[in-house]
């Protein structure tokens, strides 16, 4: 859940997930160990930004541990929201609007997951 007091959120820019990709690791895990992975990640998803932590210490171990396993299951604007968060995290930086755009991508990434795990 989106705190109130965070900014909106940039638009997604394209799909939650890189179908193309995805399709090439169904072929290559087969469908039942890739419905297992995207579960793991929805489950990671959750821990971790459900709510998301408030010190950005621990946001940035967060984000981190998203950034490379959403990138691998071809969501790539989960990974590069949290990449940015955790970056805003380390340097110090306003992390309002990196937080408020890696919870949305989460939030995305969740119902793409939800969908494909449907289908």
């Amino acid at each position: 859940m989106n705190p109130p007091d965070l900014p909106q959120p940039e638009p997604p820019r394209a799909a939650a997930f890189d179908a193309e990709t995805l399709a090439e690791l169904e072929d290559l895990f087969g469908r039942s160990r890739l419905m297992e992975l995207l579960s793991v990640l929805d489950r990671e998803i959750a821990t971790r930004f459900d709510p998301p932590a408030v010190e950005p210490s621990r946001l940035a171990q967060d984000a981190h541990i998203l950034v490379s396993s959403s990138g691998g299951l071809s969501f790539h604007d989960l990974s590069g929201a949290c990449a940015a968060l955790e970056q805003a995290c380390l340097s110090g930086a306003e992390i309002a609007v990196p937080l408020g755009n890696a919870v949305h991508a989460a939030r995305h990434a969740r119902d793409a997951i939800a969908l494909l795990r449907a289908a």
